[in-house]
């Protein structure tokens, strides 16, 4: 069985596949499966070096393929750093540095294809994640045995060729070829999500209705097809609408995008910022339901900035989407007026050119909520620790040798002229952009990051909240 799905699924070629292995019994299966089948097959293991014993577990994968005559390829990175860095949870710093790894040793080594062992069970598990998340009809659907385009590539599929297959039966293949396969025992613990929703939410919602597993699969294959029918419609809006298309910006008819239906809409704007920041994975509901709202009811300023550095701008009859380099038509950042050094008073506000202001104001530490801090996706508002940063606050253009320490380096510094290269701040913006100095420090490159040292902790006591807005 197992066999004749690996073949549905992946049509018999002479193109090299790449295989991500990480010996348990999804992956060894569908590697053993391959090697029966004779398919050109490499082997990539990746380290994430989160369990003292995964270093031998990447020894064993390296005889796991010796063993069938099939080449390893093997990376690995700290998977907690990444994560720390980025202000991901473990499990999805592990996924991207993964994929990333995957995809990157099949660009090299020349593979036409990277498939991976994720099976029927894992679907189930995907699925009930995406529900409790708040998902749309995408997630609703899981995951897909064929995905092109992907997050990683434009050229190079993603296949999952056991996804229809079932956890036990994948166990049984194993033991049927005396198979031995690696088992990570912290798949076990409870401390990850897809643990909790694998070892107490399934269990609990089989009590309430047996078989509720298949029906999850079953209900993902279904709304599969309909999830088909939607992007093939979006997919001609895609080809058709866009009045301006360039690598970092896209121009619509503001009409012709309000008289679409409400999910139309919807799945435009998703499209749009995948487009533009691909690597931007959390395209939420309210992101996208302030895009919208902008659209029905602009504000007088006639943008707004929303969540990774994307900008939504009305112009004449036109909207633009465009990512925060672009320089699109009237395209109007905040500048400082002119090149003096001016206090900026707490409370109070310093107007800037082209109808921006910046605005501080005390807030109490105790009384304050601390969950719009840990979930801010506004660039243009930031809280600053008033202890580490104390008044006066001042504003002036960057200077030659300034140096900054960004929010989460952890205190390391780099040049704030690198910083406005890699934050993408467009070169003609750059020379008048604002910055917020206290004590001869740079603490907030406005509309961009905070200073590491300026950041609000368990210890704080005393809070500066300083806004950036248009009028």
């Amino acid at each position: 069985m197992i066999l004749g799905h690996i073949k549905q699924i992946l049509p018999k070629s002479n193109q090299k596949i790449l295989i991500g292995v990480s010996g348990g019994p999804d992956s060894l299966c569908l590697l053993d499966g391959l090697a029966r089948l004779q398919y050109p097959v490499v082997v990539a293991h990746f380290n994430h070096h989160l369990r003292p014993e995964a270093d031998d577990e990447a020894q064993r994968v390296g005889e796991m393929a010796a063993s069938r005559g099939v080449p390893a390829s093997f990376g690995g990175k700290d998977v907690k750093h990444y994560a720390h860095e980025n202000s991901l949870s473990i499990e999805e710093a592990a996924r991207i540095l993964r994929y990333q790894f995957l995809f990157a040793e099949a660009q090299t080594l020349n593979a036409k294809v990277v498939v991976v062992g994720h099976n029927a069970n894992d679907q189930v598990e995907t699925i009930l994640m995406n529900i409790l998340r708040g998902s749309g009809l995408a997630g609703l659907t899981g995951m897909s045995s064929y995905t092109l385009p992907n997050q990683w590539s434009t050229s190079i599929p993603l296949v999952r060729p056991l996804l229809s297959i079932w956890r036990e039966d994948i166990l049984a293949y194993c033991q049927k070829h005396r198979l031995t396969p690696i088992y990570d025992h912290s798949n076990a613990e409870t401390t990850y999500f897809r643990n909790r929703v694998r070892h107490e939410l399934i269990p609990l919602l089989e009590e309430y209705r047996p078989g509720v597993r298949q029906r999850l699969w079953q209900m993902a294959c279904v709304l599969d097809g309909d999830q088909e029918v939607l992007e093939q419609q979006v997919e001609k809006l895609w080809e058709d609408l866009p009045l301006e298309r360039t690598s970092n910006y896209l121009a619509f008819e503001i009409e012709k995008i309000l008289s679409l239906p409400k999910g139309l809409q919807r799945r435009l704007i998703r499209r749009a910022f995948h487009y533009l920041r691909p690597d931007f994975t959390e395209v939420s509901f309210q992101i996208i339901e302030q895009a919208r709202q902008f659209m029905a009811s602009p504000p007088q300023g006639k943008e707004a900035n929303l969540a990774g550095r994307v900008r939504i701008i009305f112009i004449g009859e036109r909207v633009y989407f465009a990512a925060w380099e672009a320089n699109v038509p009237l395209t109007i950042w905040p500048q400082m007026p002119n090149k003096t050094d001016c206090e900026l008073p707490v409370p109070g506000e310093v107007l800037l050119n082209n109808g921006w202001r910046l605005q501080a104001k005390h807030v109490d530490a105790q009384g304050m909520a601390y969950d719009p801090i840990l979930h801010n996706a506004s660039p243009c508002q930031v809280w600053l620790d008033a202890e580490e940063t104390p008044t006066p606050l001042t504003l002036r253009i960057r200077r030659p040798g300034d140096r900054f320490s960004p929010l989460g380096m952890d205190g390391q510094s780099m040049k704030v002229a690198d910083f406005m290269i890699n934050e993408k701040i467009p070169q003609q913006a750059r020379e008048r952009w604002p910055l917020v100095i206290s004590q001869g420090e740079v603490v907030w490159i406005a509309g961009c990051r905070l200073a590491h040292a300026a950041r609000i902790t368990s210890r704080t006591k005393k809070i500066i909240s300083l806004t950036l807005r248009r009028d």
